[in-house]
């Protein structure tokens, strides 16, 4: 098949326009900067939150407490598929004077989390916040995000939207704390 300048032309505007949609397209694709979490070795950052009993859950309250602080929405599968596993590790722990749970929602009310956390016979203490603004100061983006804190309120486990954390690793690292001399 002879090419001809049409087929020439044709077939460069084609490869022309394909390398231009992969530049475009490939700065998209490009790690945002301001997308974080924090991680294995951070502090925890300030924060303030009541949970359920009407408890304050703060930076403060949790220094000299092993944490396992997580964020969710139970309207994200990945969330309602781990705090099951979140519930098996905190009956394991809930009479530990060391050791502190609270889930604390991302964007969702009292009543459908009270609600949710009733129709699943979930007895975690948990934090409704309305808005983003607590989870914005531990990640940008993506939930479910479990944070395990020493009592020293540095982090040293974290677990996000790409892993399915299971009460074991929860409660192995729970006790790995527990153990370490303050």
């Amino acid at each position: 098949m002879p090419y001809t300048k049409s087929t020439i032309a044709s077939a460069f505007m084609r490869l022309t326009l394909l390398i231009s949609l992969l530049l475009i397209f490939g700065r998209c694709i490009q790690e945002d900067p301001d997308v974080f979490s924090l991680k294995p070795g951070d502090a925890l950052p300030e924060f303030s939150v009541e949970d359920n009993g009407g408890n304050i859950v703060s930076t403060a309250t949790l220094r000299g407490k092993v944490c396992l602080i997580a964020f969710v929405n139970t309207g994200c599968p990945d969330c309602r598929k781990e705090l099951p596993e979140i519930e098996s590790a905190y009956q394991q722990f809930k009479d530990n004077e060391v050791v502190r749970f609270v889930i604390i929602s991302r964007s969702q009310g009292y009543e459908s989390l009270t609600e949710y956390w009733t129709n699943n016979q979930l007895t975690i203490p948990y934090s409704a916040q309305e808005d983003d603004a607590v989870f914005k100061k531990f990640a940008s983006q993506n939930i479910p995000r479990i944070y395990i804190a020493s009592p020293q309120g540095i982090i040293v486990f974290t677990s996000d939207d790409s892993s399915n954390v299971v009460a074991e690793t929860i409660s192995t690292q729970i006790n790995n704390l527990i153990k370490v001399p303050e």
